[in-house]
């Protein structure tokens, strides 16, 4: 590929003083938690020395995992966290500063525009998303292997860091909505290289001196992931032609997904016996900065690009993925007049919403909740071995050929159909654990109902944004992704405690699979009855 094959809006996103801005804030950030780097290189070396070492050198550690004597508050750490405000403070104002913040006179529905087939370039901008997805998606995952170093470091018990996974999920539902009305706002490019560069900023987090501060830095990391998603399936909906972009975003969704795991688990595996649990935390610095790099292979959405009267550039952006805008067919464009925000959102959509809602959830509830405290609810049960943790070990590699049959369905039955489909698939997994938990012996009906649920709920996740990125018109598309990316994170916050009290009615596990295989059914229902149909918008 050449530059002339780069979209215009690729290779000038910004003005000049804008675009020189953001390079500059880009640099103070990297260079901020550069210089924090050393404060962690010298935890890391004295977690290395053996206890005896460590008390023939008269060091010993304090009560913050450190070496006695020693702070990681130093010279290095201050001016690298003053570096990384100045950072995104520039950047801010270097993004932002000539952004459209209202809606212009653009005109031209979707439907005016007439769709090529897939071209070489949309292969290479799908690469690009698939790692915004996976950077995305490893970073709540990794939130599991950080948490018993950083509780043996910081010397604090179970209950005062499990408090981390519920302030890092706050944070992805908070970004998701935040980032998705900043795309609709000033352009899902824009917004997704702010958070991007949030994201790089974060990873200071494997630097802070203290669990407080983590919890603070992890909040905000929690945020910047957040927003990635939902303007990653915001931009594969708008770039890809109606024909094919359902079964393209689910596809990416899927690959992203697995490919999020993995990096998270590997990075666990190789590198955190090393480096301690902080090195996960730094990975972000050169993951981030791969993903700004490669942010000129990313172009605006034409359809944003119309929306706010930038024709020209919608023009140069469509004629390189091999389309074109032809008459509207209507005189009102389906999306005139529409101003982005989450009032509007569920003011003129209240229903299809609502489901989204209840559907992400519901499925935040069973994933974050139910799946996560099965395994230590099936070791306290006494009554089964190895096979069902056998079958959560292994459900990544349960997702690959489950992500075959999603994109096919969603291909040929629309979304709509394909995720009642998958939520009730869910319900019958849950139901066929409430009867094992309720007679106990068979253990190969426990090993089916697990691998139902683990399939099934990969499904709904490789589904929930592509769907709810197609349903909405261009004014409220990234509003409405994000709506769906913090349903699922709010199910996340509520899942372990409401599993938490419904184990105290019964003490095992058959009262949560009966009430969340219910509430999966109906919300099936409610989406089979008042789901909007996958390329139609509502």
């Amino acid at each position: 590929m050449t530059v002339t094959d780069v979209p215009q809006r690729a290779r000038r996103p910004l003005p000049t003083a804008g675009r020189w801005l953001f390079i500059a804030g880009v640099a103070c950030v990297t260079a901020g938690v550069v210089l924090q780097i050393p404060d962690v290189a010298m935890v890391i070396d004295a977690h290395r020395m053996p206890d005896d070492m460590d008390m023939q050198n008269g060091m010993g550690m304090d009560d913050m995992g450190m070496p006695a004597g020693m702070s990681m508050w130093t010279t290095s750490m201050v001016a690298g966290m003053l570096l990384e405000v100045v950072g995104l403070v520039a950047a801010v104002f270097g993004l932002f500063r000539d952004a459209p913040r209202q809606v212009g006179a653009g005109g031209v529905a979707p439907e005016a525009i007439e769709h090529g087939e897939l071209r070489p370039i949309h292969a290479v901008t799908y690469l690009v998303l698939t790692v915004a997805l996976v950077v995305d998606i490893m970073k709540p995952l990794t939130i599991g292997f950080v948490l018993p170093g950083m509780r043996e470091e910081y010397g604090v018990s179970e209950a005062v860091v499990s408090v981390l996974p519920l302030v890092a999920l706050t944070g992805t539902a908070i970004g998701s909505i935040v980032w998705g009305l900043l795309g609709d706002r000033f352009g899902r490019r824009t917004a997704l290289l702010l958070a991007t560069l949030l994201f790089v900023a974060t990873s200071a987090c494997g630097a802070m001196p203290t669990f407080s501060w983590n919890l603070v830095m992890c909040f905000l990391m929690g945020c910047s992931a957040g927003g990635l998603l939902p303007l990653v399936f915001t931009l594969v909906a708008e770039l890809t032609p109606r024909r094919h972009r359902g079964w393209v975003a689910v596809a990416l969704g899927g690959v992203g997904g697995l490919g999020g795991y993995l990096a998270a688990s590997g990075a666990a595996f190789y590198l955190e016996p090393g480096y301690t649990w902080r090195i996960l935390w730094l990975i972000g610095l050169p993951t981030g900065l791969l993903l700004l790099a490669l942010s000129p292979l990313i172009p605006e959405s034409p359809l944003f690009l119309l929306r706010i009267g930038r024709r020209e550039q919608a023009e140069a952006v469509l004629r390189r993925y091999g389309s074109h805008l032809r008459e509207p067919q209507e005189p009102v464009p389906a999306d005139s007049g529409q101003r982005p925000g989450a009032l509007a959102l569920i003011r003129q959509y209240p229903t299809a919403t609502a489901v989204i809602g209840i559907v992400g959830i519901v499925w935040g509830l069973v994933n974050f909740g139910f799946l996560v405290m099965l395994p230590s609810q099936l070791h306290n049960s006494g009554m089964v071995g190895g096979a069902a943790s056998g079958v959560l070990a292994r459900s990544a590699l349960y997702s690959a050929p489950a992500l075959i049959v999603v994109v096919l369905l969603y291909m040929y039955w629309h979304g709509r159909r394909s995720l009642a489909l998958f939520i009730a698939a869910t319900a019958v997994g849950l139901g066929g654990i409430a009867l094992w938990s309720a007679r106990g012996t068979n253990g190969a009906l426990l090993v089916f109902s697990v691998g139902m649920l683990v399939l099934a709920l990969s499904g709904i996740n490789a589904m929930l944004l592509p769907y709810s990125a197609e349903i909405y018109p261009t004014a409220l598309r990234a509003t409405g992704s994000g709506f769906a990316a913090a349903a699922t994170k709010v199910g996340g916050v509520l899942g372990p405690s409401a599993m938490l009290l419904m184990l105290k009615l019964d003490g095992g596990l058959r009262v949560p699979a009966f009430v969340l295989g219910a509430l999966g059914l109906a919300s099936a229902a409610l989406m089979l009855k008042w789901g909007a149909r996958a390329n139609q918008p509502v």
